[in-house]
């Protein structure tokens, strides 16, 4: 059921940033977004899970220093309220797995990155040609990583985006042209999925 506020403001929701970062999106729960204008004492942010957007304001607070809306009218500038799910904690991604198997690896193509060593021959720990892949959450990466068996593969995880976690494979110079294959062929099924099957192609080059 919607407020007052968020009627007059066309459903924008202003809660504290404290409140924000402990019961996520005001709409959803979700805890990451995206910031899209901030100023006054106040951030406007949109939901990753959602795509709402909400205003979290800064202590002492009561409106947003930031309009919506057209004109001036005093009711475009959203007022403090109580967060809706108060009570309920945030949540993140869940630990979702494709209904075929593996895991879901979204891989951004090919770069450089710091890598520990390549994933074909184990090479040499830094600076390589590398992919990094989207995974849904933590514990999928960590899944994934060890479909490496120990080589060319780690986990781009960091607590100020817990919900954006990536992971880094590497490959040396001899290898590059199996990073490349190990991209196309997670990107050649209709979900981007990586399977231990996958990487054995991606090595063997077949």
């Amino acid at each position: 059921m919607s407020t007052k506020v968020e009627e007059e403001t066309g459903g924008i929701i202003a809660v504290s940033a404290e409140e924000a970062h402990e019961f996520g999106c005001p709409h959803c729960g979700y805890r990451s977004s995206y910031c899209s204008m901030s100023g006054g004492g106040g951030a406007v942010l949109r939901c990753g899970e959602c795509d709402k957007t909400y205003v979290a304001l800064g202590e002492n607070v009561m409106v947003s220093f930031i309009g919506f809306g057209s004109g001036d009218e005093e009711s475009n500038y959203p007022k403090l309220q109580a967060h809706p799910r108060r009570g309920t904690p945030s949540h993140g991604k869940p630990d979702e797995r494709p209904e075929g198997g593996g895991e879901f690896f979204s891989s951004r193509g090919v770069g450089m990155d710091y890598t520990p060593g390549c994933f074909v021959c184990g090479g040499q720990d830094g600076m390589n040609s590398n992919i990094s892949a989207f995974v849904q959450c933590r514990e999928a990466g960590e899944r994934v990583v060890a479909l490496f068996n120990g080589k060319g593969a780690r986990l781009d995880y960091r607590k100020s985006e817990p919900d954006y976690i990536q992971v880094k494979v590497g490959a040396c110079k001899e290898h590059v042209t199996n990073l490349q294959r190990l991209h196309d062929l997670t990107r050649s099924v209709e979900e981007r999925v990586i399977t231990a099957e996958i990487i054995a192609k991606a090595i063997v080059g077949e």
